[in-house]
């Protein structure tokens, strides 16, 4: 938390340098994710923990890490001032591979102090690539999540693990369709809102499955005769 405020400070101080305003999203959603991690553990502790054979969390685990990788991105799009680089879709530039887009460029990190990031100072080609690379992991996002959804959405796991893989599942597709109205209707604000708030409910459902599905997979604990 103390690590938060610094990165606050930072971000008007350092003049909206696009690698602290990334890490500023990154600290809040971090520190969003391990109160609801201490919450969901308080709020389960006394439950029974139905074993399951052979299961495994680690597409849950999988899950997180993408998901935390594809809020990275949103971050670094959204600082660097790229979120209608693309402004058509499914194309990006009326292409599906953008032959303008500037990789290397788009993806420096630091470029010194005393620059003043408002509104962006890449070209356009750098801010296609950085666009492109966010759709890119929207859609491995999406194929990530649906098929972790879908591996805690058997029968072999109890009810709570299903309903937690369920809502992973619906709040990631409403995810998409949100990102997808952002370039379709020109990033109005509402839906731009939107968009931040269901990357901290998508968050939230990938950290409940997590819990669940560890909890489920795990032997239970002995406790004291």
């Amino acid at each position: 938390v103390c690590f938060q405020g610094l990165l606050g400070m930072w971000t008007v101080t350092l003049l909206l340098k696009p690698l602290i305003v990334m890490g500023h999203l990154l600290g809040g959603l971090t520190t969003l994710a391990i109160l609801a991690w201490l919450l969901i553990d308080d709020l389960r502790r006394d439950r029974p923990r139905p074993a399951v054979a052979r299961a495994s969390a680690a597409p849950a685990v999988l899950a997180l890490v993408v998901l935390g990788a594809q809020i990275a991105l949103g971050g670094w799009t959204s600082s660097n001032y790229a979120a209608l680089a693309c402004p058509d879709v499914p194309t990006c530039q009326g292409q599906w591979w953008p032959a303008e887009a500037n990789f290397a460029e788009g993806f420096v990190l630091w470029r010194g102090l005393g620059i003043d990031y408002e509104f962006g100072v890449l070209d356009a080609p750098s801010r296609v690539a950085i666009h492109f690379v966010h759709r890119l992991g929207a859609l491995t996002a999406l194929a990530v999540l649906l098929g972790a959804a879908a591996w805690f959405r058997r029968p072999a796991w109890p009810p709570a693990v299903r309903a937690a893989a369920t809502l992973v599942g619906l709040v990631v597709v409403i995810q998409v369709a949100i990102g997808v109205g952002i370039v379709w209707f020109g990033l109005p604000l509402p839906l731009a809102t939107a968009h931040n708030g269901g990357a901290a409910l998508l968050l939230l459902a990938v950290v409940n499955l997590l819990h669940a599905a560890r909890g489920a997979a795990r032997p239970a604990r002995v406790g004291p005769a």
